[in-house]
Order: C-alpha cells, then sequence, then structure tokens
C-alpha cells in the first residue's frame, strides 16, 4: 500500500509537469501495463493446459453488448503486440507532432513532415538536429514507420523509400516489410522525447 506521503508527492510532481510530459508517461504506462496484462493473460490460459483450445469459447457481457470469441483466437489477439506497439508509437508522433505545433504557434497541418517541424522546434532553442544522436535521419524513420502502419501498410513503397534516401538512411529500402518490435519503439520514441526535449517542448517560456 503506498502511503500518504508518496501520493501526495507524486500529484505534486504532476503539477510540475507540462500536460504533454503527463500525456507522453500515460502513454508509457500503457503500453508497460498492456504488456504485462496480455503476458498474465496468456500464461494464465497455457497453465490450464487445456487440450481443445479451439472448442473453448470466452465471453464477456458488457453495457454495450456480449463479445463472444474461441480460446484461440482470444489467445492470438492477447499476444498481438505488433497492433500494440503500432499504436502506442501512432500516439506518441501525434502527441510530439502536435506539442511541436503548440510551441511553434501554429497548427500540426501548417507545417511538412517532421523534417520540418523538427528543424523549426529545434531552432527555438538554438538547436539543430547534430544535437541528436540520430539526428534528422532517425527522426524520418520514425515518421516513415508511423506512417506506414498508420495508412494500414506493411512495406516500405516508393515515396518511403524517395524520403529516407533522401536522409541517408539505408537500412530500409522499398519494398521491405516493416516489422515493429517492443525495442524498436522504444527506441523510437526515445527520439521522439529527445528531439521534443532539445526543442524546448513544456518548458515554460513556451507555455
Amino acid at each position: 500500500m503506498h502511503s500518504p506521503g508518496v501520493a501526495h508527492s507524486t500529484k505534486d510532481a504532476d503539477r510540475e509537469l507540462a500536460p504533454v510530459w503527463i500525456e507522453w508517461r500515460r502513454l508509457t504506462r500503457f503500453l508497460e501495463s498492456a504488456r504485462l496484462a496480455f503476458a498474465r493473460e496468456s500464461n494464465l490460459w497455457i497453465s490450464l493446459e487445456l487440450r481443445e483450445a479451439e472448442a473453448v469459447k470466452l465471453s464477456a457481457a458488457t453495457a454495450q453488448g456480449t463479445y463472444r470469441v474461441s480460446l484461440k483466437q482470444h489467445l492470438e489477439a492477447v499476444r498481438d503486440d505488433e497492433t500494440l506497439l503500432a499504436s502506442v508509437l501512432i500516439h506518441s508522433y501525434a502527441l510530439a507532432e502536435s506539442a511541436a505545433a503548440e510551441r511553434l504557434g501554429g497548427d500540426a497541418r501548417d507545417f511538412g513532415g517532421i523534417e520540418d517541424w523538427g528543424t523549426r522546434l529545434l531552432a527555438t532553442t538554438g538547436s539543430t538536429w547534430d544535437s541528436l544522436k540520430q539526428g534528422r535521419s532517425g527522426a524520418v524513420e520514425v515518421a516513415v514507420v508511423r506512417n506506414i502502419y498508420a495508412h494500414g501498410g506493411r512495406h516500405i513503397d516508393e515515396a518511403a523509400a524517395r524520403r529516407l534516401n533522401a536522409v541517408g538512411v539505408t537500412s530500409l529500402a522499398r519494398g521491405d516489410l516493416v516489422a515493429l518490435d517492443y525495442p524498436t519503439v522504444k527506441v523510437f520514441r526515445g527520439r521522439l522525447r529527445a528531439l521534443m526535449g532539445l526543442g524546448g517542448v513544456g518548458r515554460k517560456e513556451s507555455a
């Protein structure tokens, strides 16, 4: 059980954070807790050692109706890490883009891709892409992968390949299958977080 002092400290810490960072932390907790919940759910059913998983039916009644699914399909769903990871990446990118636009005093639709708004954002603190570990190429890689999942694709198309080539990314080429795993999403979110931080997102003077 958490002591009142700990809870109070957490609330105080939240007050000192800009809304964008509170939301960023919420997304991080969602990712980690969802992965934990999915793993526990999968392990629970495996521990029962049911022989005919396909014949077992699960159902849940809610105010919106009743959902029925076979155990086999249920397990396939909770083991679908890629959908969860893609969702968190898409939301993380949207949050970063929106926060950057707010600091720049415009709307996300007013700017080009991350090559544009990222450059402008960094300029607000006198910084450049060289100040980031993977620089502009790393940011564009995140944007390209995010776009692929956001538009329901799984392969690098001609437009994506040109965009990657323009910034010197050679690890992905036209026709390549894009697949997300947990370490990659952590790296991608780290790049977005670093860009926002270096660009002054959440600083009091930008509020």
